[in-house]
């Protein structure tokens, strides 16, 4: 590789640590999340992530939240409910820390004087 192309290379990595650097991964986290549970068919079960199921217990406070929420986001609002009654909270308050993420990533911050 000659002088141009490491220098090419070189510009493509600092520009590419530029872009990661600003990336908000909470926010990035929060939507995929969303995104990937209105994907999927909730009646067709989702994958456990239930640590405390991993764990050989029976139930814990918050499993079949992310299927109540998978639910709602299809407009299920009988079937959310069935599964945990926390869904419409717990996706309220998701989309209320994306909306926050969203304007502390993209709002320009003003200098009180």
């Amino acid at each position: 590789m000659n002088i141009a192309g490491l220098d090419r290379l070189a510009y493509i990595v600092h520009a590419m640590r530029r872009i990661i650097s600003r990336v908000n991964w909470e926010l990035a986290a929060w939507v995929a999340g969303l995104a990937y549970l209105a994907m999927v068919r909730p009646h067709a079960g989702l994958p456990d992530f239930c640590v405390f199921r991993w764990m050989g217990l029976e139930r814990c406070p918050g499993c079949g939240l992310g299927a109540a929420v998978s639910h709602l986001l299809h407009g299920e609002l009988r079937e959310s409910w069935e599964r945990h009654w926390l869904g419409v909270p717990a996706l309220v308050v998701l989309l209320m820390r994306i909306v926050q993420l969203i304007k502390l990533q993209f709002m320009p911050i003003i200098p009180v004087k």
